[in-house]
């Protein structure tokens, strides 16, 4: 041990020499000692404990017959020599003889014996503290073997994942250089057709003339020439009348897109309860809101409808806004996904999803550097993170992974979020919980003021049967005192909670509280049509190659006309114009085949449903008239949907169904052919 103080040292030196000089013994040394001590310590004391250390007398008691030397038990008077000269002056005693000492040094191998004793326990005291202090040495030699095989382990790891990756990157470098390839020759086969045609197309003019000019002479063959040379083409100077180039192009000579009445379009003519619309005006005023906005609900809640059309309404609102996603889902959001927009978070592919909220940080990071005047007109920028608590969650559990390592995304949230309004940048997270902690900020419940907060709670019963009811997240968020500070203002907001709960749950229309001053709990607005509308628009992008989102917003109403639909996005399903060639055998099979074997097929249930994409008959007109036979058959409401639409009563999809049940009462009255055309 090393002195604490120079005092220290000179106490340990002056009390310890012995004990410090045992110390530095070897091992071997130490036992020897500690062995040889308790030998002769065991000795001494067994020598000890033999024999007498002093003299003794014998007495006898003289009496009237004879000297007694022995009590009654047969043992004879003994006593020390001190005790006798006490008894000397008594004339009835006599002294019979002198015993002497057999170990008169008994005293001596007494402290003999106590003193091996405690060298030998001395020595054991040390041997039992180097004992411990190696003890300790020896538990962190075992930590630091254990921490190495750890850093070789992870090491070991780290390599297979780079290896992994390295091959992955050459992988995708393979197949996107044989798309390259691939595209490279189809462009040479396209350049090489069209040209082939065009010659074809110019040998075919050649022979034309040819035989236009055959017989002619020489001198009319040139006339003739000079004639073509000299004529105009057949689409010049055609254009009559009073339009003119610069009014087809004057942006005002257009129709607006009155997107703006669109939601209330869609709801105002079917309201369920008078507060939807204020979760109209309250959808409009979280859109166009500069702070970041935080949906909160359990699973089923209708978050993702309502970010339909939060998305919508800004996209009408500001055309300009650049939107990102990062999603659990491969969803469309409203197109998004198909301008490349969407990140879907991948574990094996953090980087893809760190990469897109750093890319938003730097737009924020660009704008914050820009001086005041400079601010006036930034275009939105939105970063929506959907179902953000299981990919936080998932990157937090994977902290050590040196992608999350090497990024700071928690505080590029944190910066986008509180300081991004001034910038136009912020950030739509979807939740499963109110408290800051599943955004990933560590902060008190004020920081939640700087949030536009928008909660949902919804009950329906799936296709399965199943119920899900996802009112208690509400329910806590209406409850409690840091979301709500007012507590008769918690009661109100209770009352007309539980008001519309029947409501909510008899038409599977999800409950909307918004913080929004004054805080506000009402029936969520029908506007599923906002996310079926952009399903629809994602349909047609994929079988046609056209893109718009700006065309999905149009709003029509509770019940989409039917020639928006097919499966029940298309209910009539007429087929896209201008493809008669596409058609081919498949049209001429259905020619052959009546009605009425048709209309066995489907009573029978070995087709699929008449306005499904499967149903061979395509002639949009011969699919009502069959339409028609079937409702003639009187099978009852709920069997004709099911062989018109192929949809059941009941379950998550039961707003479909009351939309066919709509169409179906329309083909009863004889308006589904007109609704068609």
């Amino acid at each position: 041990m090393t002195p604490l103080t120079e005092k220290h040292a000179q106490l340990l030196k002056s009390n310890r020499a012995l004990l410090l000089t045992f110390e530095r013994l070897p091992i071997a040394g130490k036992l020897s000692a500690v062995a040889l001590a308790l030998i002769l310590g065991v000795y001494s004391g067994i020598t000890a404990i033999q024999g007498t250390a002093s003299n003794r007398v014998q007495l006898c008691i003289r009496n009237k017959q004879a000297l007694q030397c022995v009590d009654k038990a047969g043992k004879p008077y003994i006593m020390t020599e001190y005790h006798a000269e006490k008894w000397k002056a008594n004339p009835n005693v006599v002294f019979h003889k002198k015993i002497p000492a057999t170990n008169p040094h008994k005293a001596l191998w007494m402290a003999l014996a106590g003193c091996s004793f405690w060298a030998a326990g001395a020595g054991l005291r040390s041997l039992q503290n180097s004992e411990r202090q190696l003890a300790n040495y020896e538990i962190l030699a075992e930590k630091r073997d254990l921490a190495k095989g750890q850093l070789a382990a992870r090491t070991e790891l780290l390599e297979d994942y780079r290896a992994m990756r390295i091959k992955e990157v050459q992988a995708e470098g393979d197949v996107e250089a044989v798309a390259n390839d691939c595209a490279v020759v189809l462009k040479q086969c396209e350049v090489l057709g069209e040209a082939d045609i065009r010659i074809a197309q110019m040998e075919a003019e050649e022979a034309v003339f040819e035989a236009e000019t055959a017989g002619l002479p020489e001198d009319k063959k040139r006339e003739y020439i000079a004639f073509l040379r000299n004529q105009k083409t057949p689409f010049q100077f055609q254009l009559t009348g009073t339009q003119t180039f610069d009014g087809i192009n004057n942006p005002s000579d257009k129709v607006e897109s009155g997107s703006a009445s669109a939601i209330e379009s869609a709801t105002v003519s079917h309201l369920l309860h008078p507060s939807e619309t204020k979760a109209i005006a309250i959808l409009k005023q979280v859109a166009g809101s500069r702070l970041s906005l935080l949906f909160i609900a359990g699973s089923g809640g209708g978050k993702t409808v309502t970010q339909a059309c939060l998305i919508s309404l800004l996209l009408e609102k500001c055309p300009d806004t650049e939107f990102w996603v990062v999603s659990q889902k491969n969803d469309s959001y409203c197109g998004l996904r198909e301008k490349g927009r969407v990140t879907l978070f991948e574990i094996t592919n953090l980087k893809a999803t760190l990469d897109r909220i750093h890319h938003v940080w730097e737009i924020y990071d660009t704008r914050r550097r820009k001086k005041e005047h400079e601010r006036a007109s930034m275009s939105p920028v939105r970063l929506l993170l959907a179902d953000w608590l299981s990919i936080n969650s998932a990157l937090q559990e994977m902290a050590s992974h040196p992608d999350v390592k090497a990024s700071n995304y928690l505080v590029e949230l944190c910066d986008i979020g509180l300081n991004g309004r001034d910038f136009n940048v912020g950030f739509w997270a979807d939740l499963q919980s109110f408290y800051l902690l599943a955004i990933g900020m560590k902060a008190d419940s004020n920081i939640r003021q700087n949030f536009n907060l928008i909660g949902l709670g919804n009950y329906y019963t799936d296709e399965f049967g199943f119920v899900n009811d996802s009112y208690g997240v509400l329910a806590n968020m209406i409850a409690t005192h840091s979301i709500i500070e007012n507590k008769e203002v918690r009661q109100a907001l209770l009352v007309e909670f539980n008001d519309l709960k029947p409501i909510s749950k008899q038409h599977e229309r999800p409950i909307m509280l918004s913080t929004l001053s004054p805080p506000t709990v009402c029936l969520q607005a029908n506007v599923r049509h906002y996310q079926q509308q952009h399903q629809i628009v994602s349909g047609m992008e994929a079988s046609s190659g056209q893109a718009d989102i700006s065309d999905s917003s149009s709003g029509k109403g509770n019940v989409p006309s039917v020639q928006d639909w097919g499966n029940l996005q298309n209910p009539y399903w007429k087929g896209e114009e201008g493809s008669e060639g596409s058609e081919g055998s498949e049209d001429l099979e259905a020619s052959e085949r009546s009605l009425e074997d048709y209309l066995a097929d489907v009573l029978t249930e070995t087709s699929a449903p008449v306005f499904s994409e499967e149903f061979p008959l395509t002639d949009h007109q011969e699919r009502v008239q069959l339409a028609r036979l079937l409702i003639a058959k009187k099978l009852g409401k709920q069997k004709t949907i099911w062989l018109l639409w192929g949809l059941k009563d009941g379950g998550r999809n039961n707003h479909r169904y009351i939309d066919a049940r709509t169409m179906l009462e329309n083909l009863m009255k004889g308006e589904g052919n007109d609704n068609a055309q």
